[in-house]
């Protein structure tokens, strides 16, 4: 699930930074996200809440995990790419070279002191590998409350296409997607945005 609504200026490039919650929008997500995962479980319940350790997301995740009675395991490999110098700088401001740049290769591109997507995938991935390495049942449910890039760039890697093929889909704040992970580690995408 992505993370209900950040306090952040309008035009801003903002990832790794740990913004505070929007709360004029807060309770609302929570009860969206509370409605969308009660939908989804129906009489299940999940084995683990996991969370990034940015508070944007980690209140929501303090928040379900009170519904569901489980600890919230933070995991750093779950946060917002780092954009490095352009944290918080007004899209205009950042340098159209480095933006064009990045455009060439959404993939590959680092911003100044910060990561790629592809650096994002992979720490993405190696979340999942500790996940599997836990040996969690195939049927398990874990829920996970993160960022719209790491979560689009886990599921182009889950899904096996490339790193930046999930990069235009939608992902509203407090949005649901469910993948179901096979026994060979195939995922097939069961529910985007929902």
């Amino acid at each position: 699930m992505r993370h209900p609504p950040p306090d952040v200026p309008p035009a801003r490039c903002y990832g790794r930074t740990d913004l505070a919650l929007d709360r004029t929008r807060f309770d609302a997500t929570l009860a969206s996200m509370r409605s969308r995962l009660a939908v989804l479980l129906g009489a299940r319940m999940p084995v683990a809440l996991h969370s990034s350790p940015l508070q944007r997301a980690r209140h929501a995740a303090d928040a379900l995990a009170l519904t569901f009675g489980l600890p919230v395991r933070e995991d750093a490999r779950l946060a917002e790419m780092n954009f490095g110098a352009w944290e918080m700088q007004p899209w205009d401001d950042i340098s159209r070279h480095d933006l064009d740049a990045w455009a060439r290769d959404v993939a590959g591109f680092r911003p100044p002191g910060g990561e790629s997507a592809r650096d994002v995938a992979l720490r993405m991935d190696a979340w999942m590998r500790t996940l599997r390495d836990a040996a969690c049942a195939h049927d398990d449910v874990h829920v996970v409350v993160a960022h719209a890039g790491p979560i689009r760039l886990h599921a182009a890697t889950l899904l096996r296409l490339p790193t930046t093929a999930c990069l235009s889909w939608t992902l509203d704040f407090g949005g649901l997607c469910q993948l179901r992970l096979a026994d060979d580690g195939q995922a097939r995408l069961v529910r985007w945005n929902g």
